[in-house]
């Protein structure tokens, strides 16, 4: 009992840290991007982005499967009290990835003037394709000792490390973009020069995560088996064990890099108009960056879902998966249809709230039609990744690669089509199009191949209702508000009235229930105290 109690509270003291960190990433991410909105101007903004989402491929794919695998083979291994294969494992995750960060780094780099002119043939975007490209070989030496930690079921270094991560090129990349344009750099320049803001503040998270390697040392003290020092694998078994693990998942996560790829290498070159840097800089830096907010609440759900799922799964425990996947569905469902909505319906005053004092009015005016049609697909994400999860939870990693495959396809096909007919209006329809695509296929799985029967439909409709009562409140608010106040007033204050009517709409509608609660961090504490307030039984 007390290794068991001693275990928990790192389990959720680690989701609460990965939660801190994945959400504050996001926000300082948003951060980021207004003042240097300002800076570089929409076609700064374009070369700026046109970068990024080719790194943020290159990223997915160094972040998700291998860490992942790392950290389960780790965690196995370290349950068996096998310390010297715990060591072998993470020797072989680091030398796989320091040899695909040496290529995908290598790639950008030298082959950045190919990619550069493939997406803008003024070559423009050729300076942020360089400074960026380092970035994949830090990261990729980070996301082993992450693993190696995360393994270890201690999340520490890696939260700490993303917070460094996340100030470092916050606070950096608009330092390092206002310094260029202030003594008179041109704005491809600039942005490049953020960009390498942004890959100084990855160096200072390796270096922590580097000088925690060497420091803190693995924790074996309360295992109830006995230290064994001989290796039980080789190396090549080790590195077959990782991969078959690490490509699924890896696959199954490029989703969101490839999207954001296709409209990329699409949008400028389908697009019949001059300005087509600059609508893409708009598009990507006021449209997508918001849409991709609310994911952060998303991804915690997804990470905690995973070892719950599969635990209740290898114990054959048919209750307590049909338990564990309608909650977390249902949780899913509470945080992004409001967000879904919401941001569909204010999406004006919440791009002039953020980018507003950089931002010109006809701007924002062109771009949040874009955001109202993208908003919809904050809700088919969050379904995407928790049902992608649920399948890896079963063991059923191929599947999600299936549905990402046919998503993508739908997605580069409608922005071929769609823009070069309608503008670029026709990116968030895609996107949205690509997105139901691969949920849907991810639905048809769960249904197959899990517990839980056609009835998980139940799971949307009263977040949906919640949403539909607060939804007037939001509207009328906002119109009473902005005859007595300032646009960006109005619109907080709307908001967070918004708030609290969906959540006594929740409440109301009984839409939570006690197992909803306890499936989150500190749930027994917070279900406790929703008792004490009459709000739960």
């Amino acid at each position: 009992m007390l290794n068991e109690k001693k275990k928990e509270p790192r389990m959720i003291t680690g989701v609460l840290l990965l939660t801190i960190a994945g959400i504050a990433e996001k926000i300082l991410g948003v951060i980021l991007k207004i003042p240097l909105n300002g800076y570089l101007g929409s076609d700064g903004m374009g070369y700026f982005n046109s970068a990024y989402n080719i790194f943020s491929t290159f990223y997915t794919i160094s972040i998700t499967g291998l860490p992942i695998a790392t950290s389960i083979m780790i965690s196995k291994s370290r349950a068996k009290g096998k310390k010297l294969e715990v060591s072998h494992i993470f020797n072989v995750s680091l030398t796989l990835f320091i040899v695909v960060g040496i290529i995908g780094s290598s790639i950008m780099f030298f082959g950045a003037k190919t990619i550069a002119n493939i997406i803008d043939k003024n070559n423009n975007s050729y300076y942020c394709i360089q400074a960026i490209a380092p970035i994949l070989l830090i990261i990729c030496i980070s996301s082993a000792i992450r693993g190696f930690y995360q393994g270890h079921q201690n999340m520490m270094p890696s939260a700490v490390s993303e917070l460094l991560d996340a100030f470092g090129k916050c606070f950096l990349g608009i330092f390092f973009g206002g310094y260029a344009i202030k003594h008179g750099y041109s704005v491809e320049v600039a942005a490049a020069a953020a960009i390498a803001g942004i890959t100084i503040g990855h160096i200072l998270g390796m270096g922590f995560l580097i000088i925690t390697k060497f420091v803190l040392k693995p924790d074996y003290s309360y295992l109830n088996v006995e230290i064994d020092d001989k290796p039980s694998a080789s190396y090549q078994t080790i590195l077959k064990r990782m991969l078959v693990i690490a490509v699924p998942i890896t696959l199954s996560s490029l989703a969101l890099g490839l999207t954001a790829t296709i409209d990329t290498f699409t949008i400028m070159n389908v697009l019949n108009a001059d300005n087509a840097m600059g609508l893409y800089g708009d598009y990507t830096t006021l449209a997508v960056t918001l849409y991709r907010l609310p994911h952060a609440f998303i991804v915690p759900i997804s990470s905690s879902l995973t070892p719950a799922l599969s635990a209740a799964v290898s114990a054959q425990n048919k209750q307590r998966t049909k338990v564990t996947i309608f909650s977390s569905i249902k949780i899913a469902s509470i945080i992004s249809i409001p967000c879904s909505i919401g941001m569909g319906v204010l999406a004006g005053p919440i791009i002039s709230l953020l980018f507003g004092r950089n931002t010109p009015s006809e701007t924002i005016e062109r771009t949040a039609p874009l955001l109202s049609i993208l908003s919809v697909a904050i809700f088919l994400m969050a379904m995407l990744t928790i049902t992608s999860s649920i399948l890896q939870s079963y063991n059923k990693q191929n599947k999600p690669v299936i549905s990402m495959t046919c998503g993508t396809i739908v997605k580069l096909i409608l922005n071929l089509v769609l823009i070069s007919s309608f503008g670029i209006i026709g990116a968030p329809i895609a996107t949205i199009c690509g997105y139901f695509v691969m949920a849907l296929i991810n639905f048809i799985y769960v249904l197959k191949y899990t517990d839980v029967s056609t009835r998980i439909i139940r799971a949307f409709i009263k977040p949906l209702i919640s949403t539909i009562i607060s939804l007037p409140f939001t509207v009328i608010s906002f119109i009473l508000t902005i005859k007595a106040t300032s646009q960006n007033v109005a619109t907080i204050i709307s908001i967070l009235i918004t708030i609290v009517v969906y959540l006594f709409a929740l409440f109301i509608t009984k839409s939570f229930t006690k197992d909803d609660i306890m499936m989150l961090p500190k749930g027994e504490k917070i279900y406790n105290k929703l008792v004490k307030m009459k709000l739960m039984k």
